[in-house]
């Protein structure tokens, strides 16, 4: 299974809310996950963990959890100048139940390198630097594949209820949920400002 080439994919990376419900087949799966593992972390603790969730009737309950979540948050009807962000986030809601696959990105606080007690309530973030770099390996994987992802935190105050569902302990945090699946669009270069604009050299405001 090739992908294509690394600057093809940083460059034509999108965050996919419309997805195919074609399933993604287990070596895909693998290859993508196996790219989150080569990311690095704090002294190498590698402290993530990666729940993987095909079975229909989980999707649809995590699912559920999660429109339940985003609805509160932004309203059951959108607003008539609604952001097309928003947008398509509310679709990806809305329709989260029909992707063919979702990616739970935890971290497991227990393997982590700052000390933790059973019982402790965990520190949320605390090793951002050490699953973020992971997550974007993810989603660089995903897309040399032909896989969409999307970057969602929506579900972060009903964990419990997620957790709940999957039996995940106490010490664990769910740090991301990504579908990841076929994308209905094709694939194109984001709009995005150019490195120039952002960019200085040997100083602040200094251009080479």
């Amino acid at each position: 299974m090739e992908g294509i080439g690394f600057f093809e994919v940083v460059s034509t990376q999108l965050q996919i809310t419309n997805y195919k419900p074609d399933p993604v087949p287990m070596e895909a799966i693998e290859k993508v996950l196996d790219a989150a593992t080569k990311a690095p972390s704090g002294r190498n603790t590698q402290p993530w963990n990666f729940i993987v969730i095909t079975d229909r009737n989980l999707i649809a309950e995590v699912s559920r959890v999660y429109l339940e979540q985003w609805l509160e948050d932004q309203g059951e009807e959108p607003p008539h100048d609604e952001h097309p962000v928003y947008r398509r986030a509310r679709h990806l809601a809305h329709h989260m139940h029909e992707v063919p696959v979702m990616i739970l990105v935890c971290v497991d606080h227990s393997r982590a390198f700052i000390p933790y007690k059973p019982g402790d309530p965990i520190m949320r973030g605390r090793y951002a630097n050490s699953i973020w770099p992971a997550i974007q390996n993810l989603f660089l994987a995903a897309r040399a594949l032909g896989l969409g992802t999307r970057l969602t935190t929506t579900h972060i105050p009903r964990e419990p209820a997620i957790k709940a569902l999957l039996g995940i302990p106490d010490h664990v945090e769910i740090v991301v949920i990504t579908p990841l699946g076929y994308p209905r669009g094709k694939f194109r270069a984001p709009n995005r400002r150019p490195a120039e604009e952002f960019t200085f050299y040997n100083g602040w405001g200094q251009k080479a």
